[in-house]
């Protein structure tokens, strides 16, 4: 299917209205990949020429966001991979492929870490095309748009930030198992909730499976001696 063959079914797809619990759905789990071959070349959509980014740097944008769904589940990605519209991934017309972005709604401050994959959305008016997931955790999957800013995350770099501004998070429990993993991050959530510390649960998706974590701590310490009392706890 062509790039502009498929953003024209891409934006004629059927707006979904189901419930899904995307609270529960990990954000991507950023890490340095090698580019794809092809996906980054300069390519031609309806008379316009667009000229992916060959290298992840630093890159800030705000626009209008859109996602896609159903109709596009299980379908080929610019990258080759196969759609799937409950993990966090986007398509976008210049960032490279596969990378990674920090999606935030400029409306209520809902944020998604999210992979790109693959291309699009070729509208004059729109800058990214999250999944389904992504758009209900950022809140607009029934509104269908909303104004976003799009960061760029740089792996490593990144990591380092977080350390310097003192948001540190430690891993609490890794499972094979999705079910297995959400039930804990609702335990967790719950003992977490009952305390008077500001740390969440959060849960990211990792190759070998998933990963309960939980932060922030502004001290390396503070997180090690918190991280035993929930271990012991739960």
């Amino acid at each position: 299917m062509s790039p502009a063959v498929a953003e024209t079914a891409r934006l004629t797809a059927p707006v979904y209205h189901g419930n899904i619990n995307a609270t529960l759905t990990p954000n991507a789990a950023v890490k340095a990949e090698q580019l794809h071959r092809s996906a980054n070349l300069s390519y031609k959509v309806a008379g316009t020429r667009y000229y992916p980014l060959r290298k992840v740097a630093d890159f800030s944008q705000e626009g209008r966001a859109s996602w896609y769904g159903p109709k596009f589940h299980g379908r080929k990605t610019s990258s080759g991979e196969r759609y799937d519209m409950n993990m966090m991934t986007a398509a976008h017309p210049t960032l490279p492929i596969p990378s990674y972005a920090k999606v935030t709604n400029l409306a209520n401050g809902k944020e998604v870490v999210v992979r790109i994959n693959d291309r699009g959305p070729f509208h004059g008016n729109r800058a990214i095309d999250v999944s389904r997931a992504a758009a209900q955790k950022l809140g607009f999957i029934n509104a269908g748009t909303a104004r976003v800013r799009i960061e760029q995350i740089v792996p490593g770099q990144t990591q380092q930030a977080q350390a310097a501004r003192g948001n540190i998070y430690v891993d609490l429990q890794r499972f094979n198992n999705l079910k297995d993993a959400q039930t804990y991050l609702t335990q967790t959530s719950r003992h977490l909730q009952q305390g008077s510390g500001e740390q969440k649960a959060i849960m990211v998706k990792q190759k070998d499976g998933y990963v309960v974590r939980m932060g922030p701590f502004q001290q390396q310490d503070r997180a090690n001696s918190m991280k035993e009392a929930v271990l012991t706890a739960l």
